[in-house]
């Protein structure tokens, strides 16, 4: 069986979908649930079962490989890209969202905090520990410059997804304040799904259309008002996330407009 490879971050790993479980919908089960999530096994077999990925790669009688993560980014995604053997891959999904985190320019390691909240945290830890490591996240902090990196990858992406003629390519854009217009862009936007909003027809950024219509997990979960306020796409937000894909997959075949 030939498969598809998803790389993203939260979004497409599909963080907070274990919210739903039947454990998690009274009051007494919502009051578990604590942020960052502390997900079980059983936790996870359940995301696996209902995030969009998953409803693709059936819908499409693919193995599903998803190495998103949360805190994963653009830069590190690419990473994952240039290091996987895509022999047996026929898709593959590329999400980019707003954050750039530390991994981006300088560490391939689960060891260093990569999201915003993992290096405040560690920052404000008290402990000065670790101080190489604690001046080298301030000194990129200090010359972050996000279209430095995002034209990086970019660039980077553009080179890779040339090598890659028989593979179908798929690109969402899920946060961030991008200027599609930039003529940087106009050579993805053959790989990139619409997904309109009211206001815009042509809007890219799937955050805004899950926004517009109430599909984040704090709009959908029954138990809203005692957990943390997930912007993640809930149980409703990844099964519209799924068929707006599948129509454009669709659309791509019967065009034959993959290239």
């Amino acid at each position: 069986m030939k498969s598809i490879l998803f790389l993203g971050s939260s979004n497409t790993f599909g963080v907070g979908l274990h919210t739903f479980k039947n454990e998690y919908l009274s009051e007494s089960g919502a009051k578990l649930l604590q942020w960052p999530y502390n997900q079980t096994n059983e936790d996870n077999t359940f995301i696996k079962s209902v995030r969009w990925t998953g409803l693709v790669s059936k819908y499409l009688n693919k193995k599903e490989i998803n190495v998103a993560e949360a805190g994963g980014s653009p830069a590190e995604s690419l990473h994952r890209l240039q290091n996987t053997n895509l022999t047996d891959i026929d898709y593959i999904f590329f999400e980019f969202s707003g954050i750039y985190n530390y991994f981006d320019r300088y560490f391939h390691n689960d060891e260093y905090p990569k999201t915003p909240h993992e290096i405040e945290g560690f920052l404000t830890n008290g402990k000065n520990d670790r101080p190489e490591l604690r001046e080298r996240i301030l000194n990129w902090l200090d010359k972050y410059n996000p279209d430095e990196f995002i034209n990086e990858v970019l660039l980077l992406l553009k080179e890779k997804i040339e090598q890659l003629n028989d593979k179908k390519i798929i690109v969402l854009f899920w946060h961030g304040d991008f200027d599609f217009n930039n003529e940087k862009y106009n050579w993805l936007k053959k790989y990139m799904v619409k997904f309109p909003t009211k206001q815009n027809q042509n809007n890219y950024i799937v955050h805004n259309w899950i926004l517009e219509n109430n599909y984040r997990i704090c709009d959908e979960h029954p138990m809203k008002h005692l957990i943390y306020q997930d912007i993640h796409a809930g149980i409703k937000g990844n099964e519209e996330i799924y068929k707006i894909i599948i129509n454009h997959l669709n659309e791509k075949e019967t065009t034959n407009s993959w290239r």
